[in-house]
């Protein structure tokens, strides 16, 4: 008989495990562009918006300026991204990718499509419903972070 606990172990490490064949996978797919698969993520977000701020790249990886800069800053030297200035504000930047690589991402795109298509067809749920059910798990486990940490911060300030 498995226990509760084991069965949330067994969750943790599904999902672990999921996320690394994914990247394994993306790898194997990028490696011959020498991209991560964060780049290809935040080409991809660029992509689908024609340009973007490094800020509306973190607010869709959920990640910070940080964390994301020198990502940005390889493709930019590696010519996959141009930065091109507002026309409002010359201090803002807009990323875009190059004219020269774009031809280059929508072939990365169309390999994608042929395996996404080939995950569909092997899998016994719709993708909507994969992403349904992630996505509820994402934000179950986000709202957890957040009560976590406010009850972190609430013990300190008693301390205090």
């Amino acid at each position: 008989m498995i226990k509760k606990g084991q069965l949330y172990d067994e969750l943790c490490l599904s999902i672990y495990n999921t996320n690394r064949y994914f990247h394994r996978l993306y790898a194997e797919l990028l490696g011959g562009y020498e991209l991560s698969y964060l780049q290809y993520m935040s080409l991809l977000i660029i992509y689908k918006k024609e340009k973007a701020k490094l800020m509306d790249i973190g607010e869709e990886l959920e990640l910070s300026s940080n964390t994301l800069t020198p990502v940005i800053e390889r493709l930019v030297n590696k010519e996959w991204l141009i930065k091109v200035p507002s026309e409002l504000d010359k201090r803002v930047k807009y990323l875009k990718i190059s004219e020269s690589k774009r031809p280059v991402f929508e072939h990365i795109l169309s390999d994608v499509a042929v395996v996404r298509d080939e995950l569909v067809v092997a899998s016994e749920k719709s993708v909507i419903s994969m992403i349904t059910e992630n996505e509820s798990l994402n934000k179950t486990l986000r709202a957890m972070i957040l009560s976590h940490n406010n009850k972190i911060e609430e013990k300190i300030n008693d301390e205090l």
